[in-house]
């Protein structure tokens, strides 16, 4: 089995990756495991980098060291080669996925994650692009679409642009009129905030959009929140952190939950899309969830949240 550690030196500033990768060395370099280390260079590496490496056709396990953003370049590429699976070390500024997981701790365990096993997940496929968090559209999509409008702002962190980015968006026009159809069979529209298309219960740096997902039920959990008033987005966005909008009852009129197979969002305008964090533009998408296509390293200790999935052959 090779273990490829793919690190992006860029991920949360950088402030752990050359911990991840002296640890790496430490605990590997003596030890007859075959392993490396790749340091990405730029946005679309980590993909590239994957393919190279799958044209070795003996088993493989690639580490992906960062955000969400880097997982989903390592998923990307990865979930087209049998042989290979996908494992994370959780040192960006998102890192949403691992929160699906007990003991996730324990993702940052080197020893733990090599003498791991692999286990099958779902994941949900969005046109071409596939996801294993979220993917979501509305009113926080926006806000990340225009956090580059102020990142060259002298001393703002990226929470801190991105703080920015809500109050610029909270003054402008909200609400997207949208048709959502559910399986072919169910259907509603109107107005609305923002939704979820959901693989894993939470993103955003620790919001539990989706809190009844799970990453191997196989099916996608899909929450829309109508438009509202300023003054009521206000009283959402705390229950809308920890998981209580659903139980809320000032929010029960606005809330659609809904459990599916398939959903296509039809938008009379372009709208932005972010799948696991990465941002995309369209008028109409289609989700559909895909059970079992991920083979994911699940470290020594770490169980998957809900029904056990099932091993890897």
């Amino acid at each position: 089995m090779r273990h490829i550690f793919i690190i992006n030196p860029v991920a949360g500033k950088g402030r752990s990756q050359s911990e991840i990768a002296s640890n790496i060395n430490s605990l590997l370099q003596n030890k007859e495991i075959q392993y490396e280390i790749y340091y990405t260079r730029y946005k679309g590496d980590a993909k590239s980098f994957v393919d190279s490496k799958c044209t070795d056709k003996s088993p493989v396990v690639f580490y992906a060291c960062g955000g969400d953003g880097t997982l989903h370049e390592v998923i990307n590429a990865a979930v087209s080669y049998s042989h290979a699976s996908v494992g994370v070390i959780p040192c960006g500024s998102g890192n949403d996925f691992v929160k699906n997981f007990n003991n996730h701790y324990l993702f940052g365990d080197i020893a733990a994650q090599v003498s791991g096993e692999t286990v099958k997940l779902d994941m949900i496929k969005a046109q071409n692009e596939y996801s294993v968090s979220v993917c979501n559209i509305g009113f926080d999509a926006d806000a990340a679409f225009n956090m580059h409008k102020f990142k060259k702002i002298p001393f703002i962190t990226g929470s801190g642009c991105y703080i920015l980015s809500v109050l610029y968006c909270l003054l402008k026009k909200l609400g997207k009129k949208l048709k959502v159809v559910l399986d072919d069979d169910y259907t509603f529209e109107g107005t609305f905030l923002l939704g979820v298309a959901a693989n894993g219960h939470s993103y955003g740096g620790g919001y539990k959009c989706a809190p009844k997902a799970l990453i191997n039920d196989g099916v996608i959990d899909v929450c829309f929140v109508n438009k509202m008033s300023r003054f009521k987005i206000l009283g959402l966005i705390g229950s809308y952190k920890n998981g209580t909008h659903l139980e809320n009852e000032k929010l029960k009129d606005y809330i659609t939950y809904k459990k599916c197979k398939t959903v296509k969002i039809i938008s009379q305008e372009s709208i932005n899309l972010c799948v696991d964090g990465e941002n995309y533009v369209f008028e109409e998408i289609d989700f559909e969830i895909v059970p079992e296509s991920l083979n994911f390293r699940l470290p020594k200790g770490v169980t998957v949240q809900g029904s056990k999935p099932q091993k890897a052959q």
